[in-house]
């Protein structure tokens, strides 16, 4: 189904068409404004206006977000349609999946998207569809809690037309990690990975999301070249809270919703604030969080936007009133104490950052206890200006630093001078074991080395 010429015409747009095949064309499909947002990376206010009539000059862009998506729906009549990328837009064509193989559904192996609609990913979203079709190796980065994983399988998701052999997800996260048993870790990597793609051969297409890459950065780094060079027609999707080096590789930074300023969300306001009254209203209708506005903005800023703690926090709005949770010296205490595992792969909020912080060098745990009590944000000279006389050289310090942000437990901030922040969740996490005077208790390694000493026992 060719669905762009009938729109542009000699650079101009047919809007009263437009809004019309919209209307009809979603209605057909069966979806909600909130799934043609989540399908197609365009905010809910922009195709609310769009169809209303409200939004006569829409950016071009969007647009073509909105007749991709529409473009694979299952009414359309022709099948999926399959995009190809001129610039940064994704690009309806004529070719189609063979006739004989247009009614099959593109094979999906491993967790799925969630249904629900994503808030304020629509940058993001936009920038990882392009890239994907113009790079075979793509790796998103950021801290734990962030929506990674999330944001990778709802791309995978939209991108698997282009797949005719298929999406696979690998989940590495219960990979040793190659630091503390580089032979098994190695191993158990080309296990999970042999299985989704040994049936390729040398003309299969396939997009194989890697998910959770931390633990194990190095080897995925050479299994992916190995992959690559071996299927011509495979695409990797990485996830990892460290950068891979792995040549050409287009890396993405996932970093928190907004909390100030315009936002083209929902209702105009920002994102992190949208995603909190979404859950809020999906999980306890009958809470009016509408009067409150100016605390629900102060408790998305305590929280540094951050997606999988604003959730929790929606969650713990159902038995604790608002004000308790913007007491700041109790708030990620009370977090602490939900379940969330539902949510993410962690169990508590501070699992999401605690195993980070966890597998750090002593040098490097020492800088971040420095850090924390730095005023954000703070610059490179405010670190060396802090520890002169100490042990360690500028160099030193400097490489220590850059650590800490490829581990994302510091933010970068890259407008003019860079600039360094440590979020609210990573400071919890350190002051609490700073407290402690040891690393906090029940962390990911501290469980593994002890699964690992477990099962040595039982096979003696």
């Amino acid at each position: 189904m060719v669905i762009h010429a009938e729109f542009f015409s000699f650079g101009r747009m047919d809007v009263h068409q437009l809004r019309e095949f919209l209307v009809n064309q979603r209605r057909v499909s069966g979806w909600t404004q909130e799934e043609l947002a989540e399908r197609s990376g365009v905010s809910v206010r922009t195709i609310r206006n769009l169809e209303t009539g409200s939004n006569t000059n829409p950016r071009r862009s969007s647009v073509e977000l909105l007749l991709n998506a529409l473009g694979g729906a299952p009414a359309a009549p022709a099948g999926p349609t399959v995009w190809y990328s001129g610039d940064s837009s994704l690009v309806p064509t004529q070719r189609t999946r063979p006739e004989h193989d247009r009614t099959q559904p593109v094979p999906w192996h491993g967790p799925r998207p969630l249904g629900d609609p994503m808030v304020g990913r629509e940058t993001d979203m936009r920038h990882i569809l392009a890239s994907a079709q113009r790079s075979r190796l793509m790796v998103l980065t950021g801290p734990g809690g962030v929506g990674k994983t999330r944001l990778a399988l709802a791309a995978a998701y939209r991108l698997r037309p282009l797949f005719p052999d298929g999406v696979a997800v690998a989940e590495l996260r219960d990979c040793p990690p190659e630091h503390l048993e580089p032979v098994r870790s190695r191993a158990e990597l080309d296990r999970l990975t042999e299985g989704l793609t040994g049936d390729l051969g040398g003309t299969g297409r396939r997009l194989l999301v890697l998910d959770g890459a931390e633990r194990v950065v190095r080897q995925t780094a050479r299994l992916a070249r190995r992959l690559l060079d071996e299927h011509p027609g495979l695409h990797l999707l990485v996830t990892s809270r460290r950068a891979l080096a792995a040549g050409a590789a287009e890396g993405w930074e996932v970093e928190p919703l907004r909390v100030d300023g315009p936002e083209d969300g929902d209702a105009g306001v920002p994102s992190a604030v949208e995603l909190l009254l979404r859950r809020v209203r999906s999980s306890l209708p009958t809470l009016d969080l509408a009067p409150h506005m100016p605390q629900v903005t102060a408790l998305c800023r305590l929280l540094d936007g951050m997606p999988l703690a604003i959730e929790i926090a929606a969650q713990r709005l159902r038995s604790l009133p608002l004000s308790s949770l913007l007491r700041e010296e109790n708030l990620f205490h009370l977090l602490d104490q939900v379940d969330a595992g539902a949510l993410s792969a962690h169990r508590t909020l501070s699992d999401s950052v605690r195993w980070s912080y966890d597998l750090l060098p002593a040098p490097h745990r020492e800088l971040l206890h420095d850090l924390v009590a730095l005023p954000d944000p703070f610059s490179l000279d405010d670190v060396l200006a802090g520890h002169q006389g100490s042990t360690g050289s500028a160099p030193q310090l400097s490489h220590r630093l850059a650590e800490l942000v490829d581990a994302s437990l510091v933010q970068t901030l890259r407008q003019g001078q860079y600039q360094y922040r440590v979020h609210a969740l990573v400071r919890h996490v350190v002051e609490r074991a700073r407290q402690q005077s040891v690393a906090p208790c029940g962390s990911d390694v501290d469980e593994y080395r002890a699964r690992a000493v477990s099962a040595a026992h039982s096979a003696a």
